[in-house]
């Protein structure tokens, strides 16, 4: 069974805080049922692969079942390297749909949420907060951040049919302490707002906006699951 949204959500006052801010965080977005669904197809059923540019302007994915401890730790020392002067990323990932369209085995669950996120529901739900009417459709992938992983600072302003930003947290149990949070910066190098990868929450932000994932700690209790992409024009 697909995701379902909840339906009591107060869609009018999203759209009140999009515009007020450009960005909303909004709770419980799909029914309990769901969220377990989503979660545990993300935290049990998805083989993920570590991503990172290494050394290139293009992202390049390690399966994680076949990757050793020294791999792993060249390309960590790596990433810390090069993150000191300007953008880099290191996590993990697993694309659902790069075009709105569906994921490539209909029989697995991630089929269902690719497909949920490009549903007419959905759609409508993005366009009525954002009110843009030009949303089309959405690309997905699956993330994992484990402990060391981050995603610097950047404003996904290098693509124009991207219109905003979403990510669908798929985390039970988290703690601030264990870093991990979606950052909103400002002018002088200070961060304006903070979100924790509450479960079962999402975040929409419009394009261009500058945000970060902090660094997961190294002590951090679990693994930080989300859904994430963009709702873009054709």
């Amino acid at each position: 069974m697909s995701p379902v949204l909840d339906p009591a959500l107060d869609l009018d006052g999203a759209a009140r805080d999009f515009v007020r801010h450009r960005r909303v965080h909004i709770p419980k977005i799909l029914t309990a049922e769901s969220a377990e669904r989503v979660h545990r197809c993300l935290a049990q059923e998805t083989d993920f692969a570590l991503v990172c540019p290494a050394g290139t302007d293009q992202a390049q994915a390690w399966p994680v079942a076949n990757l050793t401890s020294q791999k792993e730790t060249e390309l960590m020392t790596a990433a810390y390297t090069r993150a000191r002067d300007g953008f880099h990323y290191l996590y993990d990932g697993h694309v659902l749909s790069r075009e709105g369209e569906g994921y490539g085995n209909a029989s697995h669950y991630l089929a269902a949420i690719a497909g949920f996120l490009n549903s007419a529901p959905l759609l409508n739900l993005a366009r009525r907060i954002t009110g843009n009417p030009a949303i089309a459709f959405a690309d997905a992938q699956a993330t994992r951040y484990r402990p060391g992983h981050f995603l610097n600072r950047h404003d996904d302003a290098n693509d124009r049919g991207r219109i905003a930003a979403y990510v669908l947290n798929m985390t039970p149990d988290w703690r601030p302490d264990w870093g991990g949070a979606l950052l909103f910066c400002g002018s002088g190098g200070h961060v304006l707002e903070g979100w924790l990868p509450t479960f079962n929450a999402l975040n929409l932000f419009a394009v261009p906006q500058e945000h970060m994932v902090g660094l997961v700690s190294p002590f951090a209790g679990a693994h930080r699951h989300s859904i994430t992409g963009w709702f873009r024009s054709r």
